[in-house]
């Protein structure tokens, strides 16, 4: 896995190396970040495996980075991909859940771009997004990667989808807040 554009273009990453992870292709990951535009601002990769997603988005200009997985292997790899980068003063990484992670966050604490690559079995879309949405910022975006047979309506939630591509068996859909 590579770093595909940005500060540390071509710069290579660890795989988390366990069964559970589903890595995302770099192929698709450079897909979804052209979906994207620029990146700016406070980013969040919730369920981040080897924090592929969040290092990406800092590579082209995201500000701060918050790398969450609640896989102690994943953790590991994340620090060390941290660690080849050398960008440790601008990511936070947290060994949670996603539900604790939400509840401990700070009143005042808003994300701009979001992440969200849960193990496609949890089920938690729809519990991940009504816990986001506190600290979602004004025109915040939402990735939201799934099984290509998913799909999504999260418009009850105020939320525009933007974007949805299929990528072999995956789906990604962008959700941003109105």
């Amino acid at each position: 896995m590579r770093i595909i554009s940005g500060h540390y273009r071509g710069m290579r990453i660890k795989r988390v190396k366990d069964r559970e992870t589903r890595e995302t292709a770099d192929m698709v990951r450079e897909a979804v970040f052209n979906m994207l535009g620029p990146i700016e601002g406070e980013v969040l990769d919730l369920f981040a495996g080897s924090g592929a997603y969040g290092l990406e988005a800092l590579s082209r200009g995201a500000s701060t980075v918050h790398l969450v997985d609640s896989s102690r292997t994943a953790v590991k790899t994340i620090i060390e991909n941290v660690s080849i980068l050398k960008v440790s003063n601008v990511v936070t990484i947290k060994k949670n859940d996603y539900r604790d992670f939400l509840k401990r966050l700070k009143e005042d604490t808003m994300f701009d771009i979001v992440f969200i690559d849960p193990p496609y079995d949890l089920g938690v879309y729809e519990d991940v997004m009504r816990r986001l949405l506190p600290y979602l910022a004004k025109d915040a975006r939402l990735v939201l990667e799934s099984r290509k047979q998913q799909v999504f309506d999260f418009t009850f939630l105020s939320l525009d989808k933007h974007k949805e591509r299929t990528y072999g068996n995956k789906r990604i859909t962008i959700y941003q807040k109105g």
